[in-house]
């Protein structure tokens, strides 16, 4: 299983002592994988904090992330931004719908709403990490039928 953490958690997911988001970091060097991008609506919400792509690069290089470019999944990105979602997070629901992740780490009610829709990711329904407690959505199984590419 692959997690999308959302732009609102980065701070505290790259924070080392965030009690949240610490299960994630040992999941991630267990077997786990974080799915992300830098591009499309991710570059606006990250901004140019080069801290968060430095940090997101190290989970890359260190073979516990996978960076998928933004032109893969734009058209769908495009889809969700004119089919009327609840959250101003088109991107992130692409980047599901193409990568297959169904895990995302958020605290955004909207976001909750539209991740967890059927009508917007099914087979399996998206599911989310919100605090420590959920630590049990963090399976061993890696991400074997992650979609990278076109």
């Amino acid at each position: 299983m692959c997690i999308i953490v959302d732009a609102s958690r980065m701070g505290d997911f790259l924070n080392p002592e965030h009690q949240d988001s610490e299960p994630i970091r040992k999941w991630l060097k267990t077997g786990g994988r974080l799915v992300y991008s830098i591009g499309g609506g991710f570059s606006k919400e990250i901004g140019n904090s080069s801290s968060y792509k430095d940090r997101l690069a190290v989970y890359w290089s260190s073979g516990r992330a996978h960076l998928i470019p933004s032109e893969l999944f734009a058209n769908d990105e495009k889809k969700f931004k004119n089919i009327g979602i609840r959250s101003n997070d088109p991107h992130v629901l692409a980047l599901a719908k193409f990568t297959r992740a169904r895990l995302l780490y958020t605290n955004d009610p909207e976001l909750i709403e539209d991740f967890k829709d059927h009508n917007f990711l099914k087979n399996p329904r998206g599911k989310v990490y919100s605090t420590a407690k959920n630590s049990d959505l963090l399976t061993k199984s890696t991400c074997t039928k992650l979609r990278t590419e076109s």
